[in-house]
């Protein structure tokens, strides 16, 4: 089968494509600024419409290759932030000594350099006594350029606590582990069949949303089948062919047995993909371990076309993928036929009862997805011929992988695509940033010819594993030797393990993120962070995490600052374009109001250490000669800025040319849209053997420590195990709570916003409890009634519930992110409730491999009457 489009060009690469200037915006009466809204991390391209230097509209930018002149209600709203009448203006000092939870902090104004003095005299003191001490903690929103000062400042100050906490999903791990890139997307122009795991892509939901969801509209006016498996319908389910309604935490499970039959029942599988591009081939031990070359170390194949073992790497010219061999006194199958051996015990009626999805159903969708790939199929996009593989099983979403041992979740569904070799293809599931603007790679060979992330990670990958160590790090990273550790352990390593740490954490700067609402269960958190003797917070609003802070300098609002390039140099992009956009600001903002990155330059120069903060930024920054920063020289930050755009874009492309444009933006090449297609790439995994390397010595370490922590996510293939949830329906929690997102809504930075506010109270769901209506009736509740929701662990909230058939019989959804408290946020507090509350936050709970907590609330309903 082959099919054909036309095209200028056939070039792999873009690297001799020059930028190109978007069409300058036209003027009028009312003056109208090319940015970017950051009321998300999508990044879209907004134009601000100013009248006597008041903002007075946002609208899309049609000339941006990210979103088309489209906006979403969050971008459009963006302006009430600008005018909060409770923004942060000035210095504010705490002067309620007390704090906790709610607890109002009774700011009052400050001078400004009284301020600075108090924040560097505490910064000083550890400083001298023991840098370790100060944690910064970071979030996500800011641009790379803006973080990668905050951690420069980090590096400087000789803190391992710089961005700690920052909340990686599971699922983000699961794509640096199985593609070495940070996201995926479905190929929608090629894509036949696309099955959606517990995510709204195409809904504005999730990442790159503007793109996605127009093309998911193309996709399936053109006939795309589209199937979502999910708790909850959605409203990308209910525009689906079939929902299923799985049960919550088991699509590891159901993908396992589309797995099984796919191998072993149908035998549908691309070899030739799986021998030349995956790890497949590789012999595998009883040990379960590689058999290696003696004097190599590299991982051996069998040769079936000269019948003998060689390593990966040598050109054999027919590995094998089934069968058992013995090689140096050693009997050994490849890995791919170890995997079809584990996945014998995954059948769909095993499964069915565990995801209460029928086995029929599994079986009918796991033949419809195979089928659809049509293995050996091609297509000839700009003259190259590539494989075309239309089916994608999506795994980028939170909802797959916010369970205990999530990445392996993630890791099941990946597997779908690999076998049929649906990855970085025509039609398939597409990485995007292996490959860089101009041909870069982003992705690393690791140690056994597996892709491994790029250097953005540091030394925090998950794969290649790094060797355990007695934590130094807050939030003990050094026990996860292939983990991110994200927010949960941060508040159990402040706490439960602080005596795990060498030092006490003495001095706390925080910033872009509310980690109380975001991170883990607040209380605990909220109990660690108010033991700090000194919290200082660089906000334009008092959010509930803010609320802590003994001090609070004002920063810049999104529409009053400078940053490029907004979206990634590393890639991040889909489409056809690169494209890389300067924020810029609308208005001016108050005296003394400074971006956050000179924030901390200013700090790094009141320390003495901006001369190390800025070698390192010319390094992070990628500047080159003459652009470098001189490590003796004060920079204002759009200073900074100009010399990255013409160290990246050159010396035509500086900050002014910019301000007149928006952005640069030339085209992609096949390479960085396809690059399995057109380019060799390192393999990708189906075994994962460093997992099985690394548990000895993470198993000493927890041992030499007392610790009891369960390490069975420590394996090399993906398994089936419940979460710790389903033990708590047996004690009378027989309902599990989810959460769910509104594609008006954004992390927890979008629920003060009046606009906002007002159309989540005016959504039959919004700030209530969604519960089935069969079950509702076995309780006696009615639809609109008080009920009273209550944890495992005793929380308990009360909220009005809204009836669907929506939602599985066992499941509770609760909109994310609401439930506020701050007293600086009036619009949305003490409006729904607070999902991550109702979650247990400890290691019994936390994925101890990856850090993750498993986001499953087993809780009760009851009538308000009756409880």
């Amino acid at each position: 089968m082959e099919l054909t489009q036309n095209s200028k060009s056939a070039a792999g690469f873009s690297s001799e494509a020059k930028p190109v200037a978007a069409h300058r915006l036209p003027k009028s009466g009312t003056q109208r600024i090319p940015s970017v809204c950051q009321m998300c991390v999508n990044t879209c391209g907004i134009v601000i419409k100013v009248e006597r230097g008041i903002v007075v509209g946002i609208e899309g930018n049609p000339d941006n290759p990210h979103n088309y002149g489209r906006i979403c209600a969050k971008g459009i709203s963006a302006l009430m932030g600008l005018y909060d009448p409770a923004r942060v203006t000035t210095p504010l000092r705490r002067t309620n000594p007390e704090k906790g939870m709610g607890v109002d902090p009774k700011w009052e104004p400050m001078d400004a350099e009284e301020a600075w003095e108090t924040i560097v005299g505490h910064l000083r003191r550890v400083l001298a006594d023991d840098p370790r001490k100060l944690i910064v903690l970071g979030g996500t929103g800011d641009p790379e350029s803006v973080t990668t000062v905050i951690n420069c400042f980090g590096q400087a100050f000789g803190t391992p606590n710089a961005g700690t906490g920052t909340p990686f999903g599971a699922k983000t791990w699961a794509n640096y582990l199985n593609t070495g890139s940070m996201h995926t997307e479905p190929d929608f122009r090629l894509c036949r069949f696309l099955m959606l795991f517990g995510s709204q892509k195409g809904t504005m939901v999730g990442h790159d949303t503007i793109k996605a969801a127009r093309a998911m509209a193309e996709a399936r006016d053109r006939g795309m089948k589209l199937v979502v498996c999910d708790p909850i319908c959605t409203p990308i389910a209910a525009k689906a062919d079939e929902w299923i309604p799985i049960r919550p935490s088991t699509d590891r499970a159901m993908a396992l047995a589309m797995l099984h039959v796919l191998l072993n029942e149908l035998g549908l599988y691309d070899a030739e993909f799986l021998q030349g591009q995956t790890n497949a081939p590789y012999l595998v031990g009883r040990d379960g371990l590689y058999i290696r070359d003696p004097d190599t170390g590299k991982p051996l194949i069998w040769d079936e076309s000269r019948h003998v073992s060689c390593a990966y790497d040598s050109g054999a010219q027919k590995p094998a993928l089934l069968g058992t061999y013995e090689v140096g006194g050693n009997v050994c199958r490849p890995a791919f036929q170890t995997l079809k051996d584990h996945l014998q015990q995954y059948t769909p009626e095993v499964v069915e009862p565990i995801t209460n999805v029928p086995a029929p159903t599994i079986r009918r969708l796991a033949r419809e997805f195979g089928e659809t790939a049509s293995i050996g199929s091609t297509v000839v996009i700009e003259g190259q011929r590539m494989p075309l593989r239309p089916v994608c099983a999506f795994p980028d979403c939170r909802g797959l992988a916010a369970h205990m041992n999530g990445v392996w979740t993630s890791t099941a569904v990946q597997l779908l695509n690999v076998v049929l070799g649906a990855v970085d293809v025509p039609g398939g599931n597409l990485s995007t940033n292996v490959v860089g603007p101009h041909g870069k790679f982003r992705v690393g060979d690791g140690p056994e010819g597996l892709v491994t992330s790029g250097p953005e990670l540091g030394n925090r990958r998950p794969y290649p594993a790094r060797v355990p160590a007695v934590p130094v790090s807050a939030d003990l990273g050094e026990l996860l030797p292939v983990g991110r550790s994200p927010r949960p352990l941060l508040a159990l390593g402040l706490g439960e393990y602080a005596h795990l740490l060498p030092y006490k954490p003495e001095v706390l700067v925080q910033c872009s993120s509310n980690a109380l609402m975001v991170g883990a269960n607040p209380r605990l958190l909220a109990q660690a962070l108010s033991k700090f003797s000194f919290m200082v917070s660089f906000a334009h609003t008092v959010d509930e995490t803010v609320e802590l802070a003994d001090i609070v300098l004002p920063v810049q609002h999104p529409l009053e600052r400078f940053d490029f390039p907004v979206n990634s140099l590393r890639g991040w992009v889909t489409g056809d374009q690169w494209y890389f956009t300067l924020r810029q600001p609308a208005v001016e903002s108050r005296p003394g109001v400074k971006h956050l990155a000179e924030m901390f330059l200013d700090l790094g120069e009141r320390l003495e250490i901006g001369e190390k903060m800025k070698a390192e930024l010319n390094n992070r920054l990628r500047l080159k000669d003459p652009y470098r920063l001189e490590e003796q020289k004060s920079y204002r930050w759009e200073e900074i800025l100009d010399c990255s755009a013409k160290s990246n874009f050159g010396s035509d492309h500086d900050l002014a040319w910019l301000k007149k444009n928006g952005f640069v933006a030339w085209p992609r090449g096949l390479g960085e849209r396809y690059p399995r297609g057109v380019l060799t790439l390192p393999r990708l995994p189906v075994y994962f053997e460093h997992f099985l390397t690394v548990k000895p010595q993470v198993e000493a370490l927890i041992k030499e420590a007392g610790l009891d922590w369960d390490l069975s996510g420590y394996q090399s293939m993906p398994f089936w195990k419940p979460c710790p949830a389903d033990a708590e329906r047996d004690k009378g929690y027989d309902l599990l709570a989810v959460n769910f997102k509104f594609g008006f809504h954004s992390f927890s930075t979008t629920q003060r916003n009046p606009w906002l506010e007002e159309v989540t109270a005016r959504h039959p769901w919004g700030y209530n409890l969604i519960m089935n209506a069969a079950t509702a009736r076995r309780k006696g509740i009615g639809d609109g009634e008080t009920v009273v929701v209550e944890s495992c662990e005793g929380e308990k909230a009360t909220v009005t519930v809204k009836l669907t058939q929506g939602i599985h019989p066992d499941v509770v959804g609760i909109g994310a992110c609401f439930g506020r408290w701050s007293h600086g946020q009036s619009a949305g507090r003490g409006k729904g409730i607070h999902y991550n509350t109702f979650l247990p936050h400890k290691m019994s709970w936390i994925d101890a491999m990856s850090g993750h907590i498993d986001a499953c609330a087993p809780v009760r309903v009851k009538k308000l009457v009756d409880s």
